[in-house]
Protein backbone atom coordinates (compact mmCIF):
# COMPACT_ATOMS: atom_id res chain seq x y z
CA UNK A 1 0.00 0.00 0.00
CA UNK A 2 1.22 3.50 -0.70
CA UNK A 3 0.29 6.83 0.77
CA UNK A 4 -1.44 9.67 -1.03
CA UNK A 5 0.43 12.97 -0.98
CA UNK A 6 -1.44 15.57 0.98
CA UNK A 7 -1.24 19.12 -0.34
CA UNK A 8 -2.81 20.87 2.64
CA UNK A 9 0.58 21.72 4.16
CA UNK A 10 1.44 24.01 1.24
CA UNK A 11 -1.91 25.80 0.87
CA UNK A 12 -0.73 28.76 2.90
CA UNK A 13 2.43 29.15 0.84
CA UNK A 14 0.59 28.95 -2.48
CA UNK A 15 -1.96 31.54 -1.42
CA UNK A 16 0.79 33.85 -0.18
CA UNK A 17 2.60 33.70 -3.51
CA UNK A 18 -0.37 34.86 -5.58
CA UNK A 19 0.14 38.56 -6.26
CA UNK A 20 -2.10 40.89 -8.25
CA UNK A 21 -0.84 41.45 -11.78
CA UNK A 22 0.74 44.73 -12.72
CA UNK A 23 -1.35 46.77 -15.18
CA UNK A 24 1.86 47.94 -16.84
CA UNK A 25 2.81 44.38 -17.71
CA UNK A 26 -0.11 44.13 -20.13
CA UNK A 27 0.42 47.40 -21.91
CA UNK A 28 1.18 45.84 -25.30
CA UNK A 29 -1.26 43.03 -26.05
CA UNK A 30 -1.07 41.20 -29.34
CA UNK A 31 -4.45 40.23 -30.75
CA UNK A 32 -5.24 36.52 -30.68
CA UNK A 33 -8.06 34.23 -29.60
CA UNK A 34 -8.00 33.78 -25.85
CA UNK A 35 -10.12 31.06 -24.28
CA UNK A 36 -13.65 32.39 -23.88
CA UNK A 37 -15.58 32.94 -20.64
CA UNK A 38 -19.23 31.93 -21.14
CA UNK A 39 -22.20 33.70 -19.50
CA UNK A 40 -23.17 30.62 -17.48
CA UNK A 41 -19.80 30.52 -15.72
CA UNK A 42 -18.35 27.97 -18.11
CA UNK A 43 -15.56 28.47 -20.60
CA UNK A 44 -14.55 27.49 -24.11
CA UNK A 45 -10.97 26.70 -25.01
CA UNK A 46 -9.95 28.09 -28.38
CA UNK A 47 -7.02 27.18 -30.61
CA UNK A 48 -3.75 28.76 -29.55
CA UNK A 49 -1.56 30.60 -32.06
CA UNK A 50 1.89 32.19 -32.15
CA UNK A 51 1.84 35.95 -31.61
CA UNK A 52 2.36 38.44 -34.42
CA UNK A 53 4.47 40.72 -32.28
CA UNK A 54 7.52 39.86 -30.21
CA UNK A 55 7.03 38.69 -26.62
CA UNK A 56 9.35 37.29 -23.95
CA UNK A 57 8.78 33.57 -23.32
CA UNK A 58 9.35 31.72 -20.04
CA UNK A 59 10.89 28.32 -19.50
CA UNK A 60 8.46 25.61 -18.44
CA UNK A 61 11.02 23.41 -16.71
CA UNK A 62 10.27 20.00 -15.22
CA UNK A 63 11.82 16.64 -14.51
CA UNK A 64 10.48 14.02 -16.96
CA UNK A 65 7.23 12.57 -15.64
CA UNK A 66 6.02 15.75 -13.92
CA UNK A 67 3.02 16.55 -16.11
CA UNK A 68 4.75 18.80 -18.64
CA UNK A 69 2.26 17.94 -21.39
CA UNK A 70 -0.71 18.81 -19.18
CA UNK A 71 0.90 22.06 -18.03
CA UNK A 72 1.86 22.92 -21.60
CA UNK A 73 -1.77 22.70 -22.74
CA UNK A 74 -2.96 24.60 -19.67
CA UNK A 75 -0.57 27.49 -20.37
CA UNK A 76 -1.75 27.66 -23.99
CA UNK A 77 -5.40 27.74 -22.90
CA UNK A 78 -4.75 30.53 -20.38
CA UNK A 79 -3.06 32.79 -22.92
CA UNK A 80 -4.20 31.70 -26.38
CA UNK A 81 -0.50 31.64 -27.35
CA UNK A 82 1.41 28.64 -28.65
CA UNK A 83 4.18 27.02 -26.62
CA UNK A 84 7.38 25.40 -27.84
CA UNK A 85 10.16 23.18 -26.51
CA UNK A 86 13.94 23.33 -26.40
CA UNK A 87 13.92 20.79 -29.25
CA UNK A 88 12.13 23.25 -31.56
CA UNK A 89 9.55 20.57 -32.34
CA UNK A 90 6.70 23.06 -32.83
CA UNK A 91 8.64 25.09 -35.37
CA UNK A 92 7.69 28.50 -33.94
CA UNK A 93 10.11 31.34 -33.27
CA UNK A 94 10.86 31.68 -29.56
CA UNK A 95 9.88 35.35 -29.53
CA UNK A 96 6.33 34.41 -30.57
CA UNK A 97 5.51 31.72 -27.96
CA UNK A 98 4.50 32.16 -24.35
CA UNK A 99 6.56 29.30 -22.89
CA UNK A 100 8.99 26.60 -23.88
CA UNK A 101 9.19 23.17 -22.30
CA UNK A 102 12.56 21.88 -21.10
CA UNK A 103 13.87 19.00 -18.98
CA UNK A 104 17.36 20.51 -18.73
CA UNK A 105 19.71 19.32 -17.23
CA UNK A 106 17.99 15.94 -16.75
CA UNK A 107 17.87 15.65 -20.56
CA UNK A 108 20.69 17.43 -22.37
CA UNK A 109 20.45 16.48 -26.06
CA UNK A 110 18.54 19.68 -26.82
CA UNK A 111 19.15 23.28 -27.93
CA UNK A 112 18.80 24.64 -24.39
CA UNK A 113 22.29 26.12 -24.02
CA UNK A 114 21.97 28.09 -27.25
CA UNK A 115 18.42 29.29 -26.55
CA UNK A 116 18.62 30.18 -22.86
CA UNK A 117 20.84 33.30 -22.90
CA UNK A 118 19.20 34.63 -26.06
CA UNK A 119 15.50 34.48 -25.18
CA UNK A 120 14.78 33.61 -21.54
CA UNK A 121 14.90 35.48 -18.23
CA UNK A 122 12.11 33.76 -16.24
CA UNK A 123 10.96 30.21 -15.58
CA UNK A 124 8.31 28.01 -14.03
CA UNK A 125 9.68 24.88 -12.34
CA UNK A 126 7.16 22.04 -12.12
CA UNK A 127 8.00 19.80 -9.16
CA UNK A 128 6.64 16.31 -8.48
CA UNK A 129 7.61 13.71 -5.92
CA UNK A 130 10.22 11.63 -7.80
CA UNK A 131 8.82 8.34 -6.50
CA UNK A 132 5.86 9.12 -8.79
CA UNK A 133 7.65 11.08 -11.52
CA UNK A 134 10.22 8.36 -12.23
CA UNK A 135 7.61 5.61 -12.87
CA UNK A 136 5.63 8.03 -15.06
CA UNK A 137 8.73 8.70 -17.16
CA UNK A 138 9.42 4.97 -17.32
CA UNK A 139 5.93 4.40 -18.73
CA UNK A 140 6.71 6.95 -21.45
CA UNK A 141 9.94 5.13 -22.30
CA UNK A 142 8.06 1.83 -22.45
CA UNK A 143 5.51 3.32 -24.86
CA UNK A 144 8.26 4.74 -27.05
CA UNK A 145 10.27 1.51 -27.15
CA UNK A 146 7.17 -0.52 -28.02
CA UNK A 147 5.84 1.98 -30.60
CA UNK A 148 2.70 2.73 -28.58
CA UNK A 149 0.74 5.97 -28.48
CA UNK A 150 1.90 8.30 -25.72
CA UNK A 151 0.05 8.38 -22.39
CA UNK A 152 -1.93 5.21 -23.15
CA UNK A 153 -0.22 2.24 -21.45
CA UNK A 154 1.47 1.45 -18.12
CA UNK A 155 4.41 -0.92 -18.39
CA UNK A 156 4.20 -4.38 -16.77
CA UNK A 157 5.50 -4.57 -13.21
CA UNK A 158 8.41 -6.88 -14.03
CA UNK A 159 9.68 -4.30 -16.54
CA UNK A 160 9.44 -1.63 -13.85
CA UNK A 161 11.48 -3.74 -11.40
CA UNK A 162 14.26 -4.16 -13.96
CA UNK A 163 14.29 -0.42 -14.66
CA UNK A 164 14.12 0.51 -10.96
CA UNK A 165 17.03 -1.69 -10.00
CA UNK A 166 19.24 -0.41 -12.83
CA UNK A 167 18.22 3.26 -13.18
CA UNK A 168 16.50 4.53 -10.02
CA UNK A 169 19.62 5.83 -8.25
CA UNK A 170 20.80 7.65 -11.37
CA UNK A 171 17.39 9.19 -12.02
CA UNK A 172 17.17 10.35 -8.41
CA UNK A 173 20.55 12.03 -8.82
CA UNK A 174 19.36 13.82 -11.96
CA UNK A 175 16.25 15.01 -10.08
CA UNK A 176 18.46 16.54 -7.38
CA UNK A 177 20.78 18.09 -9.98
CA UNK A 178 17.87 19.63 -11.87
CA UNK A 179 16.29 21.11 -8.74
CA UNK A 180 19.62 22.68 -7.72
CA UNK A 181 20.20 24.05 -11.22
CA UNK A 182 16.92 25.95 -11.47
CA UNK A 183 16.89 27.16 -7.87
CA UNK A 184 20.39 28.61 -8.26
CA UNK A 185 19.77 29.95 -11.77
CA UNK A 186 17.13 32.39 -10.52
CA UNK A 187 18.10 33.73 -7.08
CA UNK A 188 15.59 36.52 -7.71
CA UNK A 189 12.45 34.56 -6.93
CA UNK A 190 10.25 37.01 -8.83
CA UNK A 191 11.76 35.34 -11.92
CA UNK A 192 11.05 31.76 -10.81
CA UNK A 193 7.68 30.19 -10.02
CA UNK A 194 7.59 26.84 -8.22
CA UNK A 195 4.58 24.74 -9.21
CA UNK A 196 4.01 21.53 -7.19
CA UNK A 197 2.32 18.99 -9.46
CA UNK A 198 0.51 17.48 -6.46
CA UNK A 199 -1.02 20.85 -5.60
CA UNK A 200 -1.89 21.73 -9.21
CA UNK A 201 -3.83 18.46 -9.58
CA UNK A 202 -5.47 18.61 -6.13
CA UNK A 203 -9.19 19.43 -6.11
CA UNK A 204 -8.82 22.00 -3.32
CA UNK A 205 -5.43 23.48 -4.18
CA UNK A 206 -5.60 23.25 -7.97
CA UNK A 207 -7.57 26.45 -8.71
CA UNK A 208 -5.28 28.41 -6.37
CA UNK A 209 -2.10 27.18 -8.07
CA UNK A 210 -3.74 27.74 -11.47
CA UNK A 211 -4.35 31.38 -10.55
CA UNK A 212 -0.71 31.63 -9.48
CA UNK A 213 0.43 30.37 -12.90
CA UNK A 214 -1.91 32.78 -14.67
CA UNK A 215 -0.58 35.71 -12.67
CA UNK A 216 3.04 34.76 -13.39
CA UNK A 217 2.35 34.56 -17.13
CA UNK A 218 0.41 37.82 -17.04
CA UNK A 219 3.53 39.65 -15.86
CA UNK A 220 5.28 38.90 -19.16
CA UNK A 221 5.57 41.80 -21.58
CA UNK A 222 2.91 41.51 -24.28
CA UNK A 223 1.15 38.51 -22.70
CA UNK A 224 -2.57 38.67 -21.99
CA UNK A 225 -4.29 36.02 -19.89
CA UNK A 226 -7.96 35.10 -19.60
CA UNK A 227 -9.87 36.86 -16.81
CA UNK A 228 -8.84 35.63 -13.37
CA UNK A 229 -12.37 34.51 -12.50
CA UNK A 230 -12.37 32.16 -15.50
CA UNK A 231 -9.05 30.47 -14.65
CA UNK A 232 -10.73 27.82 -12.42
CA UNK A 233 -12.92 26.76 -15.35
CA UNK A 234 -9.87 26.27 -17.58
CA UNK A 235 -8.22 24.30 -14.77
CA UNK A 236 -11.33 22.13 -14.40
CA UNK A 237 -11.37 21.27 -18.10
CA UNK A 238 -7.67 20.60 -18.67
CA UNK A 239 -6.27 19.54 -15.30
CA UNK A 240 -9.00 18.19 -13.03
CA UNK A 241 -10.75 16.30 -15.83
CA UNK A 242 -7.36 15.64 -17.47
CA UNK A 243 -8.81 16.17 -20.91
CA UNK A 244 -5.34 16.43 -22.45
CA UNK A 245 -3.35 14.49 -19.87
CA UNK A 246 -2.41 10.88 -19.33
CA UNK A 247 -5.07 8.23 -19.99
CA UNK A 248 -2.85 5.23 -19.26
CA UNK A 249 -4.31 1.79 -18.59
CA UNK A 250 -2.83 -1.64 -18.08
CA UNK A 251 -0.07 -2.19 -15.51
CA UNK A 252 -0.24 -1.12 -11.85
CA UNK A 253 -0.63 2.58 -11.10
CA UNK A 254 1.46 2.24 -7.92
CA UNK A 255 5.00 0.96 -8.39
CA UNK A 256 6.82 -1.05 -5.69
CA UNK A 257 9.93 0.37 -4.04
CA UNK A 258 12.32 -1.41 -1.72
CA UNK A 259 13.47 0.07 1.56
CA UNK A 260 16.76 1.43 0.26
CA UNK A 261 14.97 3.21 -2.59
CA UNK A 262 12.84 5.09 -0.07
CA UNK A 263 15.78 5.88 2.21
CA UNK A 264 17.65 7.34 -0.75
CA UNK A 265 14.71 9.55 -1.70
CA UNK A 266 14.26 10.96 1.81
CA UNK A 267 17.99 11.56 2.13
CA UNK A 268 17.94 13.50 -1.14
CA UNK A 269 15.04 15.65 0.08
CA UNK A 270 16.95 16.45 3.27
CA UNK A 271 20.02 17.50 1.28
CA UNK A 272 17.90 19.90 -0.78
CA UNK A 273 16.19 21.25 2.36
CA UNK A 274 19.59 21.90 3.89
CA UNK A 275 20.92 23.60 0.77
CA UNK A 276 17.87 25.84 0.26
CA UNK A 277 16.78 26.21 3.89
CA UNK A 278 16.12 29.90 3.30
CA UNK A 279 13.44 29.24 0.65
CA UNK A 280 10.26 28.59 2.62
CA UNK A 281 8.22 27.57 -0.41
CA UNK A 282 10.63 24.88 -1.64
CA UNK A 283 11.19 23.61 1.90
CA UNK A 284 7.44 23.26 2.49
CA UNK A 285 7.05 21.27 -0.74
CA UNK A 286 9.97 18.98 0.08
CA UNK A 287 8.66 18.35 3.60
CA UNK A 288 5.39 17.15 2.11
CA UNK A 289 7.44 14.77 -0.06
CA UNK A 290 9.42 13.53 2.95
CA UNK A 291 6.23 12.71 4.81
CA UNK A 292 4.68 11.00 1.80
CA UNK A 293 7.73 8.80 1.11
CA UNK A 294 8.15 8.02 4.82
CA UNK A 295 4.60 6.61 4.83
CA UNK A 296 5.12 4.30 1.85
CA UNK A 297 5.36 0.65 2.86
CA UNK A 298 8.45 -0.85 1.17
CA UNK A 299 7.87 -3.93 -0.94
CA UNK A 300 11.15 -5.82 -0.89
CA UNK A 301 10.56 -7.94 -3.98
CA UNK A 302 13.04 -8.58 -6.75
CA UNK A 303 12.93 -10.03 -10.22
CA UNK A 304 15.33 -12.96 -9.96
CA UNK A 305 15.19 -14.26 -13.52
CA UNK A 306 13.64 -13.51 -16.88
CA UNK A 307 10.63 -15.74 -16.12
CA UNK A 308 9.26 -13.16 -13.68
CA UNK A 309 9.71 -15.33 -10.57
CA UNK A 310 9.81 -13.34 -7.36
CA UNK A 311 11.73 -13.57 -4.09
CA UNK A 312 10.81 -11.85 -0.84
CA UNK A 313 14.45 -11.46 0.15
CA UNK A 314 14.89 -9.94 3.60
CA UNK A 315 16.75 -6.64 3.79
CA UNK A 316 18.79 -5.05 6.54
CA UNK A 317 16.80 -3.06 9.07
CA UNK A 318 16.95 0.34 7.37
CA UNK A 319 14.12 2.59 8.56
CA UNK A 320 13.05 5.20 6.03
CA UNK A 321 13.49 7.91 8.62
CA UNK A 322 16.06 8.30 11.35
CA UNK A 323 19.63 7.03 11.42
CA UNK A 324 19.66 5.43 7.95
CA UNK A 325 18.63 8.71 6.29
CA UNK A 326 21.22 10.65 8.30
CA UNK A 327 23.92 8.22 7.23
CA UNK A 328 22.84 8.39 3.57
CA UNK A 329 22.73 12.19 3.65
CA UNK A 330 26.13 12.48 5.31
CA UNK A 331 27.64 10.01 2.85
CA UNK A 332 26.35 11.91 -0.19
CA UNK A 333 27.44 15.26 1.25
CA UNK A 334 30.93 13.86 1.81
CA UNK A 335 31.03 12.49 -1.74
CA UNK A 336 29.98 15.86 -3.18
CA UNK A 337 32.67 17.70 -1.22
CA UNK A 338 35.28 15.33 -2.54
CA UNK A 339 34.41 16.04 -6.20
Amino acid sequence: ATSTIESSDIIHDAKAMIQPSSPASNAHHHHRALSVALPDGGCEITESKPTRGIIAPVWQASFPGCGSRMTWNFVQALTGIKTNSDRKNNGFMYTHVVASKTHWPAITDTDFEALDPKYFSRAMLILRNPVHAIPSYFNALYEQENHLATHTVRAPEEDWIKYRDSEYVRRLGLYEEMTIYWMEKYPDRSHLLLVPYEALTDTAMGPIVAAQIADFLRQGEGVSVIEQETVPCIWEMLVNKKGTGSQRTGGPSQRPYNQQNLVDAVAMFHRLIGRFHYDDNLVSILRVYVEAVSNIIPQNVYLIDNNARWSDKAMADLPVTGEAVQVATARQTSDNQGQ
